[in-house]
């Protein structure tokens, strides 16, 4: 029943935020609806990419897993930057990420409650974690440790990613702005070659689990 509210909650907030976003801007055509779309939509992507990333760095004891959280954290940082300044300079818009940590606050989950530490749990139901605000992938992610959480990341990531690469994919049809289709191609390039990396790391973790 928590989860459900909670994602009701969510759902709402969410709607509402992209409803003032496009009422900031003059957004017309095909192209520019798809390029608001994509960068709204990718933002808020990166931001749950930050979210696993940051709570993978609490918890994991393998430096290759570690460097590799690093890493999405370092890539994808800049890009949520460059995506809100084009929509700024392109349409009008004002778009800021909301971190899940925030969105607990807001909802009451937050410092109050104890539900704050991400990465220190008691191996118990977390909603921080366990809600479907990120669409299950850090789903019982507190309640194990070692290979296994790094295995169970890894796979999270790669789906995530998997996520991105589709969403890249589809604005290439229609993105009209060179820089926002060269970012697409980008994101579609790096987060390839990150996926056979994890796919890499899984196999090579698998003995240890």
């Amino acid at each position: 029943m928590l989860k459900r509210m909670l994602l009701v909650l969510v759902v709402a907030l969410v709607a509402l935020m992209t409803q003032m976003a496009y009422a900031q801007g003059d957004v017309t055509g095909r192209a520019g609806r798809a390029e608001v779309r994509f960068m709204e939509g990718m933002i808020d992507h990166h931001q749950m990419a930050l979210d696993m990333a940051e709570h993978c760095l609490e918890k994991t004891t393998t430096d290759a897993v570690q460097t590799l959280c690093q890493g999405v954290i370092d890539a994808q940082t800049p890009e949520i930057e460059l995506m809100r300044g084009w929509l700024k300079d392109w349409y009008g818009i004002d778009y800021t990420p909301v971190p899940m940590a925030q969105l607990m606050e807001w909802m009451g989950l937050g410092a109050a409650s104890g539900m704050t530490d991400m990465g220190h749990g008691d191996h118990t139901s977390n909603p921080l974690t366990d809600m479907p605000l990120m669409m299950g992938m850090m789903s019982g992610f507190d309640r194990i440790d070692g290979a296994d959480y790094d295995a169970a990341w890894l796979e999270a990531m790669i789906d995530h990613h998997d996520d991105a690469l589709h969403m890249s994919e589809r604005v290439l049809l229609y993105a009209e702005h060179d820089d926002l289709r060269a970012l697409a191609q980008q994101i579609i390039d790096d987060q390839t070659a990150e996926i056979e990396q994890m796919e890499d790391l899984i196999v090579t973790l698998s003995p240890a689990r």
